[in-house]
């Protein structure tokens, strides 16, 4: 790696760190900076970057930030994770709370009442769960104990950033600049870390809600649920650690932000235990309420279902095969697509 590689590397990893409209004036004034010190303090470009620091060190003393229970190393992502969480446990908080109200409410004061009630109770309990849940996975994310270095707060200028005191980094940590092709859609990862909250939330809380309903003399009544309630302590434990293995890996193609080795054996690793906890639950433990097809021709006051109806075949297993063919298929294309971006982009890497 060339000085002038060396540069570019650093200049990335600190701009990437900076809110999007101060990047280019940063970029310009560091560049700057560098060149500076090595001609007025003779030093080599890899002796000035050793003296400017750890580039998320850098960026975190620009910002001006405080301490954090994340260490600044994962604390930009960790931050943005949490708020796209939170955003999937507001909607789901908000559509129990509107389901509930329509359920419970038998007039316009008892559906606010309801609804409400609803609201805060699933969007507090919600926002601890995945909080919580996000916390651990960024605390395993940081196993290496990234040490937090003290500071008072200041409004820093650019030449005040320099960190002699720094000795543990070393320019020659920056890692290459991605190249486009190689980079990961942000957006998939951001809607799949939303939907796991909301799913979440949704299955802790309110779980009759998958099932099916009936509109009757002005109100809505649950008919019956999908899921066996009755053994609901014990599956959905197991429903929540599916549901938290994939967040890992979809939190770590965000940290990332490209294919590469860790993305690639992250997803093997998480796909590969997904599909053996889909087994679990789908041919092991009791996941389906048996009676739902007869409870629905009950309500319905219909004699039976037709073989062209999957309801038809909902006590043979054929719903729990059917999709733990579909878990396995896309998982098992997950695994193949990342794999064939990973060896196909990792020597794209500037």
């Amino acid at each position: 790696m060339n000085e002038q590689e060396m540069i570019r590397r650093y200049i990335y990893e600190v701009t990437k760190r900076i809110p999007q409209n101060l990047r280019e004036d940063i970029k310009l004034e560091l560049q700057a900076l560098i060149e500076d010190m090595c001609a007025q303090e003779r030093l080599t470009v890899e002796e000035a970057l050793q003296k400017l620091g750890a580039p998320e060190e850098f960026a975190r003393r620009y910002r001006g930030d405080g301490n954090y229970l994340i260490g600044p190393k994962y604390y930009d992502n960790y931050l943005w994770v949490a708020k796209i969480a939170l955003a999937g446990v507001g909607i789901s908080a908000v559509l129990s709370a509107i389901l509930q109200g329509i359920f419970h409410g038998s007039d316009i004061v008892h559906f606010f009442t309801s609804f409400f009630t609803e609201l805060f109770s699933t969007a507090i309990n919600g926002s601890y769960c995945v909080i919580g849940i996000i916390t651990i996975i960024f605390a395993i994310l940081e196993r290496q104990n990234v040490k937090l270095n003290l500071k008072p707060e200041k409004n820093w200028s650019v030449k005040e950033l320099t960190n002699p005191a720094k000795k543990h980094w070393s320019p020659l940590q920056l890692p290459p600049i991605p190249d486009k092709r190689a980079l990961i859609s942000r957006s998939d990862s951001i809607v799949s870390i939303i939907f796991i909250s909301l799913f979440s939330v949704l299955l802790i809380f309110t779980p009759q809600l998958f099932g099916a309903f009936r509109y009757e003399n002005g109100k809505i009544i649950n008919i019956a649920c999908i899921f066996n309630l009755s053994q609901w302590q014990t599956l959905l434990p197991i429903l929540l650690l599916w549901l938290f293995i994939g967040m890992i890996d979809e939190i770590i193609k965000l940290v990332k932000g490209y294919y590469c080795n860790i993305v690639m054996y992250s997803c093997l690793i998480c796909n590969t235990l997904e599909i053996v906890i889909a087994a679990i639950l789908l041919k092991l433990l009791p996941l389906w309420n048996k009676d739902f097809a007869n409870q629905l021709k009950l309500s319905l006051e219909i004699h039976g279902f037709s073989k062209g109806d999957i309801l038809y075949y909902w006590e043979s297993g054929f719903m729990s095969n059917l999709i733990l063919a579909g878990i396995c298929l896309i998982a098992i294309a997950e695994m193949g697509i990342t794999v064939y971006k990973t060896r196909k982009y990792k020597d794209l890497l500037s």
